[in-house]
């Protein structure tokens, strides 16, 4: 179900050096709507960008993201996935470098849809020694011999709600969105070329 528009922006800024040195009101309630109750300024201010970011191949194309907004000086833009336990969120980012290399997030939804609550997205503790792999960027999980899937279907598919504990969720980056991501960054280079 499409649910109403959010029309708030979610700024956060890093320096030189990677470490978050700015968010705005609007990151911080959306952290903390979104299970994350706990984020705080204070909690989140002078820490390294790569503490809140998850899965090796993710930490591994932000980098690449950040390395290109710097050494191009213009903005990139891509689009990504911010799920919640009942909602889907279709979200766009922008990053843009600031003086001494210190680079801006900033985020805002396209467009939402509240579905059912999937345990498998939540905070739950009593979780089992399984692990699933979820794509960071489109929220998609990996089912061996089927390839990615949306949540509700691999929940399906494996019988999640059936007689035993939620697995663990392992975190990274699907082909598809890697390749979305880096065509993004190859488009960039080349429009920048263009201009010169």
């Amino acid at each position: 179900m499409e649910s109403p528009s959010d029309h708030r922006t979610f700024i956060w800024s890093i320096d030189g050096a990677d470490k978050i040195v700015y968010v705005n009101d609007d990151w911080l309630a959306f952290a903390q709507e979104n299970s994350a109750p706990q984020l705080s300024a204070a909690l989140v201010l002078n820490q390294p960008l790569w503490r809140f970011i998850q899965g090796q191949e993710t930490i591994y194309l932000y980098r690449q993201i950040l390395s290109k907004v710097r050494a191009g000086k213009t903005p990139v833009e891509f689009p990504f996935r911010c799920d919640s336990p009942d909602c889907r969120r279709y979200m766009e980012m922008k990053l843009s470098i600031l003086s001494g290399n210190a680079v801006q997030f900033l985020a805002r939804i396209l467009r939402q849809q509240y579905r059912q609550p999937l345990e498998l997205l939540g905070a739950s503790q009593d979780r089992s020694g399984e692990y699933l792999t979820i794509c960071s960027w489109c929220k998609k999980i990996f089912i061996t011999g089927r390839r990615w899937r949306e949540i509700e279907e691999a929940i399906g598919i494996l019988d999640l709600f059936g007689n035993h504990s939620m697995p663990k969720v392992t975190h990274t980056i699907c082909d598809s969105c890697y390749d979305l991501v880096k065509h993004e960054l190859d488009r960039e280079s080349d429009t920048r070329i263009d201009r010169n």
